[in-house]
């Protein structure tokens, strides 16, 4: 039996990452260096309307080779042969499908150093603008001149549109199963690394079928200022909800996601301008429509370490099916149940005509007011919505402990 050499994944990857800013790795008969620019990427799998996961690494080594690379610990039950076309062959489709501006602000995290738990390469200096910038770096770094950057950037951008990666299991410990039951298919280019006692040992299937290319697509080599300007052509899909939060408000964003799939969101939704939204069963025989999704803050917000033009994030629970249910009962049961989440998570009506949480707005007395029936979280015009400060968590917790009590699996 194999006794992990790491605690758990994460150092595991940050030991390989730190790995790679000095040494190489040889590849095909010589040795090559990898840039690490990707960290931690949410990325659907393909499996349903929406089951993403999380890729652990994508690089460029400077042949201009693009290296997708999922981490596994030996004692992880997902080590297995599954592990090619259940995951990281999934996470290689999802990321074959985004465009230049959502595969460089998925790496924007990484590149100016906010990814929490990781260790960050020192060629890349703290204000770098652009994923584009830190790949010529990078090829100052190893003695190339800043042409070579672009290349190797233009190059990477390319062969993701293309499809044509480096399908690449990391672990701790060599499986020789994994290795051998690989999908045999030529199209990719696949390898297993091994990675123990600062050593790294690379087994490498050079994919043997031409990949098809398309017409080359003119890239704008942009700014995180450039591509967040254009948010507006970023579909708000679960997966791509971060590229345009502010970082503060990422953590939250990710428990709500967890908090979702704990009570039994089947992953299914549908995508508006700003938001996706789908509705939980509940104990009452109606479903609750939440909504999670982008929110502009104004200057009055207090949205901290904000880059311009991120923006805050939209968690709100909508009681429209109570609402518009012609059973005087189960009207009131909603409009109770919406006064309960203003009463326990701070939550309060959208564009309505009162206040749920003063007592004197009775279900007799609101049944033909102005009220769609969605409400959010609001104690002011500058304290709304989910901007990144700490109050909001215990909001955040108490609108899922309501959750609990009133949503059915």
């Amino acid at each position: 039996m194999n006794i992990p050499q790491y605690a758990n994944e994460q150092q595991l990857v940050n030991s390989f990452i730190h790995y790679t800013f000095t040494n190489l790795i040889r590849i095909e008969g010589e040795e090559r260096r990898i840039f690490i620019w990707g960290y931690e990427i949410l990325l659907l799998d393909g499996k349903g309307d929406y089951n993403a996961g999380i890729l652990d690494l994508i690089g460029t080594d400077d042949n201009g080779e693009v290296w997708l690379i999922e981490a596994k610990l030996c004692n992880n039950k997902e080590w297995n042969t599954n592990i090619w076309e259940n995951q990281i062959g999934l996470y290689a489709k999802s990321l074959q499908k985004r465009t230049e501006q959502e595969i460089v602000l998925g790496a924007r995290r990484y590149i100016v150093k906010e990814s929490a738990g990781t260790v960050f390469p020192e060629f890349v200096p703290p204000g770098t603008e652009s994923l584009v910038e830190a790949f010529c770096h990078w090829a100052l770094y190893l003695g190339k001149d800043y042409g070579r950057g672009l290349d190797l950037y233009e190059s990477t951008i390319t062969k993701i549109k293309a499809g044509e990666f480096v399908q690449c299991i990391l672990s701790d410990y060599f499986n020789d199963k994994i290795w051998t039951q690989r999908p045999k298919s030529g199209a990719f280019s696949r390898a297993y690394l091994t990675f123990q006692n600062n050593d790294a040992h690379l087994l490498f299937e050079k994919n043997t079928a031409a990949v098809p290319r398309g017409e080359n697509e003119y890239l704008s080599f942009g700014t995180w200022k450039h591509f967040l300007q254009k948010k507006q052509e970023i579909k708000p899909t679960p997966d791509k909800i971060p590229l345009l939060l502010a970082d503060g408000v990422i953590p939250t964003y990710e428990y709500i996601l967890s908090s979702l799939t704990e009570l039994g969101w089947n992953g299914n939704f549908i995508p508006n301008q700003k938001a996706f939204r789908f509705d939980l069963p509940t104990v009452h025989g109606l479903g609750l429509r939440i909504h999670v999704g982008w929110i502009d803050a104004d200057g009055q917000q207090d949205i901290r370490f904000r880059t311009p033009y991120q923006y805050g994030l939209k968690f709100n629970i909508d009681f429209r099916h109570f609402k518009k249910n012609n059973d005087v009962d189960l009207w009131k049961v909603g409009y109770e149940l919406a006064k309960e989440l203003a009463e326990t998570a701070r939550y309060n009506i959208r564009g309505g005509e009162f206040a749920i949480s003063n007592p004197y707005w009775t279900a007799e007395k609101v049944k033909n007011l102005k009220w769609d029936g969605e409400m959010y979280r609001f104690i002011s015009k500058t304290n709304r919505d989910y901007v990144g400060l700490e109050e909001e968590q215990k909001d955040l917790e108490n609108a899922f402990k309501f959750l609990k009590k009133v949503v059915t699996t």
